[in-house]
């Protein structure tokens, strides 16, 4: 069984899709995917001939070795245009994710979806989606323990960027109580933010977060004034 943290992930991943998990690790998403019956086949790929020896050590118990192809190679490289519909991109840095997503620019067709869960720079992350024609369709936050998850499913429409200069750091979230973990914690990185911004007195930049502060802190009173 899949923990909290994957669960959230593969409740993204459309029913009858080809799947590529990327940074598979010991392939337990793609293995609970087909074995579940949700989709037919799927590529566990990772960088590291170790991880790829774990995922088919997996695969081969649960036999389903004739529907789950490991690919060891460094993030999309190994998988090309075509042979899936949703790719699955969790457990890095954000930086890390728009690096893989960047060199695959078959990516940017209306029917490929991306899974995506950062472990740090979500917000990073959502600023490039969205400057790159990427729009963010649902977004979830799951609490495992003391850890905060965002998963994302996206999609290119070719779109422009949002103007608010909030949706970077709030993307398809909506204040509810299951969310305000992950909206504090970004109230907590803005405002310490802002502090190194005006001890290094950088006063035009710390003006211009604490705007957007004020904007989330409003967001996440949902739309009240405090």
């Amino acid at each position: 069984m899949i923990d909290k943290r994957l669960s959230c992930v593969a409740s993204f991943v459309r029913v009858g899709a080809v799947l590529a998990d990327i940074g598979t690790d010991h392939a337990y998403l793609p293995v609970q995917l087909v074995q579940e019956g949700k989709v037919p086949r799927a590529i566990a790929a990772d960088i590291g001939e170790g991880p790829a020896a774990s995922a088919r050590q997996h695969i081969r118990e649960a036999g389903l070795s004739d529907r789950i192809e490991v690919r060891v190679c460094d993030g999309l490289h190994g998988v090309a245009a075509g042979e899936v519909s949703d790719v699955v991109i969790a457990g890095m840095g954000g930086e890390t994710i728009v690096h893989i997503v960047s060199e695959a620019p078959w990516l940017k067709q209306k029917d490929i979806r991306l899974v995506l869960q950062p472990m740090t720079k979500s917000t990073e992350l959502r600023r490039w989606l969205f400057a790159n024609g990427f729009a963010i369709l649902e977004e979830r936050i799951v609490l495992d323990g003391r850890h905060i998850y965002c998963t994302m499913a996206a999609e290119y429409d070719g779109g422009e960027a949002p103007t608010d200069p909030l949706a970077p750091y709030v993307g398809a979230l909506t204040p509810t109580a299951d969310n305000r973990p992950y909206f504090e914690q970004q109230r907590t990185y803005l405002t310490q933010r802002i502090r190194g911004l005006r001890c290094g007195e950088k006063n035009d930049e710390a003006e211009a977060l604490s705007a957007i502060l004020a904007q989330l802190e409003t967001f996440m009173n949902g739309g009240e004034d405090q």
